[in-house]
């Protein structure tokens, strides 16, 4: 009787896991990743080859641990010129100009995979663990500019990324063990070169009014 019950819980189980997966990734999904990269790359005139698509690993940890996949991603990246968008940032994203947002500053990272000694194979330690997390912090902040210019020149809302991160990026106690800056220096330094290189995006407009963005200016 009881392995009869143990049965019924984990078919049940099993069909809810897939009726729940399959509802996350559908092709649609893929397809809009792909397409919204693609045009980040065409209308940057990047020729640099990347691919993208989605993935079940959540790809934001605090520390740099071997369980942390955002390892795995950043190996990804900086090997495979794959970049990921995991289901768990994707299903917090409601606008084309907040995916983008999240892809930008993977492809800004994945073209820097591309420079330096051995053809870029050495880019990978500058993301790794502590001491050399401090050269992936200071790339990340790099990026996340670099991004604000790739959104700019393909019709995308820059803002998008603050209200992004502020659905996706956990607010960590502390760095200095992680690779990744707090969440509120990076809004910050993508605020200020905003402001700086393209402030007609601050204006009143669908970003600059929800809650997130809101929040966020508060806190400055």
């Amino acid at each position: 009787m009881y392995k009869n019950i143990l049965s019924i819980i984990l078919l049940v189980s099993g069909m809810m896991f897939v009726s729940v997966f399959a509802a996350v990734i559908e092709k649609s999904d893929v397809y809009r990743i792909e397409n919204i990269g693609v045009n980040l790359l065409v209308k940057n005139k990047i020729d640099k080859r990347i691919i993208f698509g989605l993935t079940t690993m959540k790809d934001y940890t605090i520390y740099p641990v071997s369980t942390d996949s955002s390892l795995y991603k950043d190996y990804n990246l900086h090997n495979n010129r794959e970049v990921t968008i995991s289901i768990n940032e994707y299903q917090k994203l409601t606008s084309d100009d907040e995916v983008a947002a999240i892809i930008a500053h993977d492809i800004a990272q994945g073209i820097h995979s591309y420079t330096g000694v051995m053809n870029g194979q050495l880019m990978i330690t500058k993301n790794g663990a502590f001491p050399f997390n401090y050269w992936a912090k200071k790339n990340e902040l790099d990026f996340d500019r670099q991004a604000v210019d790739y959104l700019v020149n393909a019709g995308y809302n820059p803002v998008a990324i603050i209200t992004a991160y502020s659905k996706v990026l956990p607010d960590v106690r502390g760095t200095f063990w992680s690779r990744h800056n707090k969440a509120d220096k990076r809004m910050n330094n993508i605020y200020n070169y905003i402001k700086t290189a393209y402030p007609q995006y601050l204006g009143r407009n669908e970003f600059t009014n929800t809650v997130y963005y809101k929040r966020f200016i508060s806190s400055l």
